[in-house]
């Protein structure tokens, strides 16, 4: 059964993709917008912005532009480390490497595990860095709108830069692994996303300059503990 985008998200979609400063800067590259289960998800996963290392932000690619991180290998194993995509689906693209039809397969699993994928800005980059805070600006009333279609039950941040976005408050991570390890880890609420606050729940980033183990530790936890008060 094909996992169809909501009208309501689609329209989002279509209003990232008009983006000005893309436009403005002339960048080649593709936005790469939000996949997984649409709605009412167990989890958002909230990353913070694609570059041009995720092959559907190119416009040769022919597939969708549905999922942070795609054609990354690595990423989609962390995510059947933690149990939220089947190993099964993953093994077979270590061996022959990204083929556009992993697509559909990674999409069925995100919906079984009750997963909706995104970042906190849609803009692919040429480079690592993180995005301007006018970037983040600019697109956060877009963002609100698509948690609000979403509805997740949960969103899990990964990084500071999301978590600090949807809570206006400081933190260090390495806190939260002490609270993982504790048993004392509990979400924060976010700001105000158009009359509601969610529960938010802050993890390393997991690739990169982030760190994977940790991340890992943390949404083996998020996942045990999955009925937060």
């Amino acid at each position: 059964m094909a996992n169809k985008i909501p009208k309501r998200l689609q329209k989002i979609f279509n209003a990232f993709d008009k983006c000005k400063t893309c436009k403005n800067s002339k960048n080649p590259l593709r936005h790469v917008l939000g996949g997984g289960k649409f709605s009412r998800p167990q989890f958002l996963f909230l990353f913070i912005n694609p570059t041009h290392l995720n092959i559907s932000s190119h416009k040769k690619y022919k597939g969708e532009r549905r999922f942070p991180f795609m054609g990354v290998r690595h990423f989609y194993k962390f995510l059947s480390d933690v149990g939220f995509l089947d190993r099964r689906i993953i093994e077979p693209m270590y061996k022959r490497g990204w083929k556009i039809e992993d697509e559909k397969k990674i999409e069925k699993s995100l919906r079984k595990h009750n997963v909706y994928l995104t970042n906190l800005v849609k803009c692919s980059q040429p480079h690592p860095l993180p995005p301007s805070k006018k970037a983040i600006q600019e697109q956060l009333p877009l963002l609100k709108r698509e948690i609000q279609a979403v509805s997740p039950r949960h969103i899990v941040t990964f990084g500071k830069i999301p978590f600090e976005t949807l809570t206006d408050q400081k933190i260090l991570l390495r806190d939260y692994l002490k609270k993982v390890r504790n048993n004392t880890y509990k979400p924060h609420k976010s700001i105000n996303i158009l009359g509601k606050q969610y529960d938010v729940l802050p993890s390393f980033f997991p690739l990169g300059h982030g760190n994977t183990p940790k991340a890992i530790e943390i949404l083996k936890y998020i996942k045990k503990h999955r009925s937060y008060s």
